[in-house]
């Protein structure tokens, strides 16, 4: 039964076999060609697949292909515009004041403009009553230096007076120390010299009456007259000696001390005089500088509320674009918006006015970053609202002090940095716009290089990936030098024209 079962098959195959076997030979002619062009065919391949290969890894966008290139180093940061020279106009009126005018926000202005008026209406009375105390205050002070000026005089003539008291005194005591007391010494002397001649001739004649009496050649009468004349003589000579004995022993010294008491007398008074009028000139001049200072009080605080009455008028210093201070302070500020009405106080700012014909890039550049950026650096400026555009600027500014990124990121450090931009660049630039700059550091020529994306680190040896067999891949050690953003420069690990991925590959595309 198999047999009959298989007889059918082996009679098609016979079949078939029957009708092969007629080619055979031109089959069996062409193998040997058909192997030649097999064996070239798949030599060819091996390259086109080599070439199809690399078309289609640069076509992925996942590979780069390593080459010779130049590139600048730059510290990428963000930030925003600001004006290089802008004016916080605060207000400088004491108190609360309402905003009586104001200039529309986003108007430009130039210097001299009124800006805004506050109300002054209380500042102009307090002008008005403090006027009139200083005109009180200055008649007052008028007087006082009248009056100061009558008591310069009146103690400078009193003054002059005791002095000529004191002269005179000590006139009077020269005049009788060295006139007087010698001029009566010389007629003392001379009385009692006068009192014992007429003594001495008073006695001859006696004698001689004696004798001629004796001899009565006179009667006796005339001789008591020459006794009387001795007698008158001997007296007029003892009044003579008590006069210089009074004057010696009481009247030289009454003299001599009521000319002494003169004189300490008139130095007394002058010194009295003296001590008086200090004291009268320094009331005098007290009251003066009482009253100068009143008057200057006065005139101090006059001029202070004109100028305050003045300052509720304020002016643009500069040119430049009107912001109001609540559209850039903090959120609550907003909710009180600057408008007519609205109480302003003491130095409270009302108004920023930057001038934007001049800005700058004000970027907040990492603590890390901070040591390669210096002044004179040149940058590249985007901003964001104008996509598209570059400006080219200078490092002008690099901020002492660090800021920190507040509660959200307290520990992170990062300095301003400001970029001039060109002057005159557009005046439709605003303070606040978001930008990006670039700021070159340095250059790398001629380097092999990579991008940055494309080299990854594990502890201290760095790598890239490089192409294995099908599509599988390797790590590629390398050795790298100075980076940008962009690109790194590889010092040692790889040449031109390798390839290197630029992402990190799955598990399964790495080669053991």
């Amino acid at each position: 039964m198999l047999e009959r079962r298989l007889n059918p098959t082996m009679g098609r195959y016979r079949v078939a076999t029957g009708r092969i076997s007629g080619r055979t030979l031109v089959i069996l002619a062409l193998v040997p060609v058909l192997l030649v062009i097999v064996a070239g065919v798949l030599l060819l391949g091996d390259g086109a697949s080599v070439d199809a290969d690399a078309q289609t890894r640069t076509a992925s966008g996942e590979w780069y292909t390593v080459e010779r290139r130049s590139f600048d180093l730059v510290v990428v940061a963000t930030g925003e515009l600001e004006a290089k020279r802008k004016v916080e106009i605060k207000s400088e009126v004491n108190g609360n004041n309402p905003i009586v005018e104001i200039v529309p926000e986003g108007e430009r202005v130039k210097e001299g403009d009124v800006l805004v008026k506050l109300d002054s209406d209380d500042i102009a009375r307090k002008v008005e009553e403090e006027d009139l105390k200083v005109e009180d205050a200055r008649a007052t002070f008028i007087a006082a230096e009248q009056d100061l000026a009558i008591e310069k005089n009146e103690t400078d003539s009193e003054k002059k007076e005791a002095e000529v008291n004191l002269a005179l005194a000590e006139l009077d005591r020269a005049k009788w120390v060295n006139g007087e007391v010698p001029q009566t010494k010389r007629e003392l002397k001379l009385a009692l010299e006068k009192a014992q001649r007429e003594l001495e001739r008073a006695k001859r004649d006696l004698e001689l009456d004696i004798e001629l009496e004796a001899q009565r050649f006179i009667s006796r009468n005339e001789l008591e007259e020459s006794e009387i004349d001795v007698i008158e003589a001997e007296n007029s000579l003892a009044t003579a000696k008590l006069d210089i004995e009074v004057f010696e022993k009481y009247e030289r010294l009454r003299d001599e001390k009521k000319t002494l008491s003169d004189v300490e007398q008139a130095e007394a008074e002058l010194e009295r005089t003296m001590r008086k009028n200090e004291s009268r000139l320094a009331r005098a001049e007290s009251n003066y500088e009482s009253k100068m200072r009143s008057l200057r009080i006065r005139e101090a605080r006059l001029a202070e509320l004109k100028d305050q009455l003045e300052k509720t008028t304020i002016r643009a210093p500069q040119e430049g674009l009107v912001v109001y201070a609540s559209s850039v302070g903090p959120g609550w500020r907003r909710r009180d918006p600057i408008q007519p009405g609205k109480s302003i106080r003491f130095n409270e700012t009302i108004i920023v006015l930057p001038d934007t014909r001049q800005m700058v890039a004000a970027l907040r550049v990492h603590e890390a970053m901070l040591p390669q950026v210096d002044e004179g650096q040149t940058a590249t400026i985007t901003i964001d609202a104008r996509p598209g555009e570059a400006l080219k600027g200078e490092v002008t500014q690099i901020n002492v002090m660090a800021e920190d990124g507040g509660w959200l990121n307290p520990q992170l450090r990062e300095y301003i940095v400001r970029i001039d931009l060109p002057p005159e660049t557009d005046e439709t630039l605003k303070p606040a716009m978001r930008c990006t700059g670039e700021i070159v550091i340095g250059r790398v020529d001629d380097a092999i290089a990579v991008p940055i994306q494309s080299v990854f680190a594990e502890g201290e040896e760095q790598f890239v990936y490089v192409p294995a067999s099908g599509s599988q891949v390797r790590r590629q050690v390398v050795i790298t030098g100075r980076a940008s953003e962009s690109y790194v420069e590889i010092t040692d690990g790889l040449d031109a024209g390798t390839f290197v991925l630029l992402r990190r590959p799955a598990p399964g595309e790495v080669a053991d």
